[in-house]
């Protein structure tokens, strides 16, 4: 069962309830109005910086609770886990702790051959085909990200504005479902970010992301096998390239 037409019952667990339990009880009451989400390693980038603070040891979230930071007194980052499951898990956490606007730092493999390692993805659509969204919403197909947030990333150099598809079968990816994928006009594969713009709206959060290719994906069975080519200066890269476009939004100061 997916989400019930007619179930007006509450949830048996909820975000604020998980953050007023013993389960977090040094947990601050708010965040910053902003956030970055950071689906991928990398964040002591930005925590070697000397406008960062630790602001909290470990988010309340459900799933495996991580640190998270402060840039001066602009937005907050953190890891934003591994699948929607797990970024839905963090953004309904802060959104319950005063969140109210989520850029999506992360990655994707490509399937198309006008994309290559290192480009600059942020996705106009994600087409769902994670579980995740159905306990949300009865039927959905597509997810988008809010416009304004969306075209503060297009604003990254390079970003090409293009549309993708969210999995949580990652070893589901075959070439067959692959090509239909391309046939809708994706370009690439993540999975969390058809989640996070599904789910968004309904806790009154802004959310957009951008996604970096990590990897290119053989288009035919007889193409050389996939491998990774994300690397951690790549990951560096984007977390610069995002900054210089939202802290000056934040007040922050430019990086």
């Amino acid at each position: 069962m997916w989400k019930l037409p007619d179930d007006s019952s509450p949830a048996v667990l909820t975000a604020r309830a998980n953050i007023n339990s013993t389960h977090a009880p040094d947990a601050p009451s708010t965040l910053p109005d902003t956030a970055l989400l950071f689906f991928m390693s990398g964040t002591e980038h930005l925590q070697a910086r000397p406008d960062c603070r630790l602001l909290m040891p470990k988010l309340p979230r459900f799933l495996l609770g991580t640190p998270v930071w402060q840039l001066g007194d602009g937005p907050c980052f953190l890891d934003g886990g591994r699948g929607a499951p797990q970024a839905v898990d963090t953004l309904e956490t802060i959104a319950a702790m005063g969140v109210k606007r989520v850029y999506c730092v992360g990655m994707c493999g490509a399937f198309v051959p006008e994309l290559a390692p290192g480009d600059l993805v942020v996705p106009t659509a994600a087409f769902v085909e994670e579980g995740t969204s159905l306990h949300y919403h009865e039927t959905i197909d597509e997810a988008r990200p809010d416009p304004a947030l969306h075209a503060q990333l297009l604003r990254i150099p390079g970003a090409r504005a293009l549309p993708i598809v969210t999995t949580d079968g990652v070893y589901r990816q075959t070439f067959r479902k692959e090509a239909l994928w391309r046939a809708k006009g994706t370009v690439g594969v993540d999975m969390e970010t058809s989640a996070m713009f599904s789910v968004s709206p309904l806790l009154g959060v802004q959310t957009a992301a951008v996604l970096m290719v990590s990897d290119c994906h053989p288009l035919r069975e007889d193409d050389p096998r996939w491998r990774w080519q994300m690397t951690r200066e790549m990951r560096y890269r984007l977390m610069d390239e995002v900054l210089r476009i939202v802290l000056p939004e934040t007040g922050s100061g430019p990086v």
